[in-house]
């Protein structure tokens, strides 16, 4: 594979200030750069929650995903590597949404007594 279908290329977006703020500091209380946190945001297939005051696990998520896909993208690894990955990665996804799940559950129980 040539360095040229490795390059990462760069995408220009055009955003009022008040959104390049707004995304600034959702990167960064994702503990992620700008770059990364549109990079999982665009293009994910799964839904995608950032977490405050849980970054790193929210950033390594989103590490694995990002070299996950290019691994895939690269050809890097073997068909049966990339499923035995996407399975396992698949679990961990949904054991995390389960707990995020529970966590908005009762964040919305709080939210109502507090009223």
């Amino acid at each position: 594979m040539s360095s040229n279908e490795r390059k990462s290329l760069p995408i220009q977006v055009k955003v009022t200030p008040n959104a390049k703020e707004k995304i600034g500091q959702r990167a960064k209380a994702a503990d992620l750069n700008i770059s990364e946190y549109i990079r999982v945001a665009a293009i994910s297939d799964e839904k995608v929650v950032f977490l405050n005051g849980s970054g790193s696990i929210a950033r390594s998520l989103a590490e694995i995903n990002i070299n996950l896909d290019r691994a895939l993208r690269d050809r890097e690894i073997t068909t049966e590597l990339e499923e035995a990955l996407l399975e396992k990665f698949g679990d961990i996804y949904n054991i995390f949404y389960e707990i995020l799940d529970k966590l908005s559950d009762i964040n919305h129980i709080e939210e109502i007594l507090e009223v």
